[in-house]
């Protein structure tokens, strides 16, 4: 195999001329320094993959998914959550208004309308529950939460649909629902009778969950919506007594009136530990599939897409080639999307990632995220005019495997393929801006379905040669 020859020499010679693409080889221009440059765009390359069952995955999140569906052409999918609780710093309630006079905490989730899976005509209900055990560090989402809870007492149950009939315009035409589950009285009036008594554990969501484990919340009654809960809030009622004038028979008079206030002591959020905890069981139908071949890609708890990245056919290709001097210029590879009809319109997930298998699990467990000069790991945007997904950026990792030279080890094509939620940012000023990952985890947002048409794969390798004369 002839080697990776005066890299850096021939990127000085490159730079003097202006270099485009085509598909096959091209001769650019006259000779430079004695040599004629030619850019080669190969995309003859055979990618092979499978779908690979995802059933259990580290299922942390900030998205709460909640509900059940159930379909012929998806599967079964029953979506709960559990979460400790971040304690407000202080307690915004009268030191003058006795324990006995707290009447009640609601926990409100809010919801995107637009998020809704399934029907939401169908009824549903809701149960929440006191956490008496503490949540595992290393929880994911089929984390059996049996002796977590009493089952037979839940804090509050709550039945609704999530359809806006019969609501005021101003109301349903909001893009935001809202889920007002109340909870136990005797609970409330507990929580601020230990704010009173031992704020010190207020301090700290740690010291907090040493007192309060968190709350549990699974679905109890319905089988046809899945509801993505944007935010939480648990917000306590009390009453009070002040005196206010009236005014009978002409003589005004001050009498007492009864009156109620609110405030939140808690909530759910990123920084403290919550988890989806969701089952999946696929349909027969996308099983069927699968044994004829098909890649389905399947989200939460369903399949991933395991594919072999011919990196070695790439290598042989570049090294068999006659030149003096060469230049990687860039490798990306393009996946068409097929649709899976179902009756829930569940479709294709925004982004994938695009990992070495071998880095798969430690990648998620510590929140890692993919970088510009990755060579592990890469992400691809859905493309809805052409219906497919590209990872681009794919330089570094040929040229990582180039440099050690040799043959290609099995495990350096070995690549999994998982729906993710990407969230990006802007750095730099323009025209030097790059675009940085900020965060990378498992989809959540909703359930997802589409199959990867992996053997009409299209990879695509460019690099300028130069021969010398």
């Amino acid at each position: 195999m002839q080697y990776f020859k005066l890299l850096t020499a021939f990127m000085a010679v490159a730079g003097i001329c202006s270099l485009s693409s085509c598909e096959d080889d091209n001769n650019i221009g006259s000779s430079i320094s004695k040599g004629e440059v030619a850019i080669v765009v190969d995309s003859v390359f055979t990618v092979s993959g499978n779908s690979v069952r995802n059933e259990q995955f580290d299922s942390r999140s900030k998205t709460l998914l909640l509900g059940r569906i159930s379909a012929d052409d998806f599967g079964t999918l029953d979506c709960s959550y559990a979460a400790r609780l971040m304690p407000a710093a202080t307690l915004n309630i009268p030191d003058t208004i006795p324990v006995e006079d707290i009447s009640g905490m609601k926990l409100k989730f809010e919801y995107v309308k637009k998020s809704l899976v399934g029907d939401s005509l169908a009824p549903q209900q809701l149960s929440v529950y006191r956490l008496a055990r503490q949540l595992p560090a290393d929880i994911n989402n089929l984390t059996d939460l049996s002796g977590f809870y009493d089952p037979s007492h839940p804090l509050g149950v709550k039945t609704f649909t999530a359809a806006s009939l019969g609501q005021a315009s101003s109301v349903y035409n909001k893009k935001n629902g809202v889920i007002s589950i109340p909870l136990d009285k005797s609970f409330a009036q507990e929580v601020v009778a230990e704010y009173r008594r031992n704020p010190s554990i207020f301090s700290r969501p740690e010291h907090f969950a040493e007192r309060f484990a968190g709350i549990y919340v699974r679905p109890t009654f319905g089988r046809g919506l899945i509801i993505n809960m944007a935010s939480t809030e648990f917000t306590t009622y009390y009453n009070y007594t002040r005196q206010v004038t009236v005014v009978k028979d002409g003589v005004s008079t001050k009498v007492d009136s009864l009156f109620t206030d609110s405030t939140t002591l808690f909530s759910i959020s990123p920084e403290v530990l919550s988890a989806n905890l969701s089952r999946l069981t696929p349909a027969q139908s996308l099983v069927s599939r699968i044994y004829q071949g098909e890649c389905v890609l399947q989200s939460p708890g369903g399949y991933n897409v395991k594919v072999r990245f011919p990196a070695d056919q790439i290598i042989d290709r570049y090294y068999n080639e006659d030149f003096n001097l060469s230049v990687v210029n860039s490798l990306s590879m393009e996946v068409p999307a097929i649709e899976i009809n179902n009756d829930y319109g569940i479709t294709f997930p925004p982004y994938l990632l695009m990992i070495k298998t071998s880095r798969l699990e430690e990648f998620f467990l510590n929140n890692e995220l993919p970088e510009e000069e990755d060579t592990e790991c890469f992400y691809a945007t859905y493309d809805l005019s052409s219906k497919t997904y590209t990872f681009n950026g794919l330089r570094p990792y040929i040229l990582e495997l180039m440099k050690k030279g040799g043959s290609v080890a099995e495990e350096d094509m070995d690549f999994t393929i998982v729906p993710v939620n990407i969230t990006t940012e802007m750095v730099g000023v323009s025209p030097n801006q790059t675009t940085v990952v900020m965060e990378c985890a498992y989809y959540m947002t909703r359930p997802t379905l589409c199959a990867l048409d992996v053997k009409n794969a299209k990879v695509k390798f460019t690099y300028s040669r130069q021969y010398m004369k």
